[in-house]
């Protein structure tokens, strides 16, 4: 019998030691005499009653050992709050959930009295230079500013928690994904950017939380809050987090967006105009800039530090291979009148090669996808834009033999090169190599579109040493 038991604690000591793929180091605790026992231990011996004599699987005894526990706990008076949603969530998701208690519990109301306060801020932020949410296409910024941050909170932490399979983790999952973004309320954002992008943010808020701090997972949590937005993540809450915050931004996007077409569409047919030029107007003003402050170079494009090496997804029903290498050709050796000055995004070289900026790609992508919320949810989550890009360019390299291969090494999509101006300065960048032959055009009608400025611009094109960590985005 005492065997049993001790085995039985053992392993769900064990269980709760594990978080994710890490474990935490035991803390030593003084021992007690059999009559200072706690009381959930104490009365282990009542609960092996229920399973003696039968097989139980042991994730109903911890579920037991920890229901006794939850006994042990007395919450506080019930919160209230403003908005209608977070006063749903909170009766929803929190109030009945013996597993959520204690000070991680505090906490969670905390942050949902902050997001109550403060949460009518914007859901997006840009002012930092690292800041992810810079990447998105402005109409979609501007879309996703009118959705405020307590609103796209809850639609996370609700997407988040339908992951959760183990009960133990809920409290610290509804932790994670309320706090993730508290980083954009104006109070703190405004007078902490400069410390980090949001992500960061959020991770010195809770750091100066005291209660928090007293957590023995804090680092865990602070962990996954912190890097929701890499294109790397090293555990399992952080990849759990980053999948809820994106799905959540396809939900978003597709409304804003099936509303702004539908109001636009309103305006045409009061006004007259046939329904059809809706699309092609909001097509035409697709192709809009990133952000004067991204755009450094003559390309605008500006690869981010972080190493990555994509994968690829599930071909998507817009993709049309047809249609992307007609747009790609309609930019190929055209000097465009961009917020910085005169710039290009397709150019080709005497050899036969095309060299695409990824910028111009995804603009392509965006306009054959017709708004697909996905895309445009993708802008904001760099692993998922390559990703997709990837995939994109796979699939015209095995339909249309498209991709100069041998100017990019497998597993990748673009090639690190040597941009030479005509006055001789060398710019390095990561261009994708296509060939003139996908486009239908001999190489030498293209050199004839070449204007004198396009030529200054571009003397010449140099690939680097194929080295794989060379051809990664960074």
């Amino acid at each position: 019998m005492n065997t049993l038991l001790l085995g039985i604690s053992a392993v769900a000591a064990i269980s709760f030691g594990c978080y994710g793929t890490r474990k935490w180091s035991h803390r030593d605790e003084p021992a007690l005499e059999k009559d200072e026992l706690p009381e959930e231990i104490a009365r282990l011996e009542e609960l092996s009653n229920l399973w003696l004599g039968e097989e139980v699987e042991i994730k109903e005894a911890s579920h037991l050992w920890r229901e006794q526990r939850r006994q042990k706990t007395s919450p506080g008076p019930r919160p209230s709050f403003q908005h209608v949603e977070i006063e749903q969530f909170f009766s929803e998701m929190i109030e009945h959930r013996s597993s959520i208690n204690g000070v991680r519990r505090d906490l969670i109301i905390w942050i949902l009295s902050l997001l109550d306060k403060e949460g009518d801020c914007p859901s997006v932020v840009r002012k930092h230079k690292d800041e992810a949410e810079r990447i998105y296409s402005d109409d979609s910024y501007a879309m996703l500013e009118t959705l405020p941050l307590y609103r796209h909170t809850l639609t996370v932490a609700r997407n988040f928690i339908a992951k959760a399979d183990q009960e133990a983790l809920l409290a610290d999952m509804i932790l994670i994904a309320l706090a993730h973004d508290i980083g954009k309320i104006p109070s703190y954002h405004d007078s902490m950017y400069s410390s980090g992008d949001h992500p960061i943010i959020a991770g010195l808020i809770l750091k100066g939380i005291p209660a928090f701090m007293s957590l023995p997972n804090r680092e865990d949590i602070s962990r996954a809050v912190t890097g929701h937005h890499l294109m790397k993540c090293d555990n399992i809450l952080s990849d759990g987090l980053k999948q809820s915050d994106h799905e959540a931004r396809q939900t978003e996007l597709a409304a804003l967006y099936a509303e702004m077409l539908e109001r636009k569409k309103s305006e045409m047919e009061n006004s007259g105009e046939q329904t059809a030029k809706v699309e092609a107007e909001h097509a035409g003003s697709s192709k809009s800039l990133p952000p004067v402050e991204e755009r450094d170079n003559p390309l605008g494009f500006n690869p981010a530090k972080e190493k990555f090496t994509p994968t690829t997804v599930d071909i998507p029903d817009w993709f049309n291979a047809d249609a992307i290498i007609t747009s790609l050709k309609n930019r190929i050796n055209v000097v465009e009148t961009t917020s910085k000055g005169e710039q290009w995004s397709v150019v080709s070289m005497p050899n036969g090669l095309i060299y695409v900026n990824p910028d111009a790609l995804w603009e392509t992508i965006k306009e054959v996808s017709c708004y697909d919320p996905v895309v445009y949810a993708s802008e904001g989550f760099e692993s998922e834009k390559r990703n997709l890009m990837y995939t994109v360019v796979s699939e015209l390299a095995r339909t249309k033999n498209a991709l100069a291969t041998g100017h990019v090494a497998d597993g990748y999509y673009t090639s690190q090169v040597s941009i030479i101006t005509g006055g001789g300065k060398r710019v390095p960048y990561l261009l994708i190599p296509f060939t003139a032959e996908a486009f239908g055009v001999l190489p030498s009608a293209l050199e004839e579109l070449k204007t004198p400025q396009l030529k200054r611009m571009v003397k010449e094109i140099k690939p680097k040493n194929k080295e794989v960590e060379q051809c990664v985005g960074r």
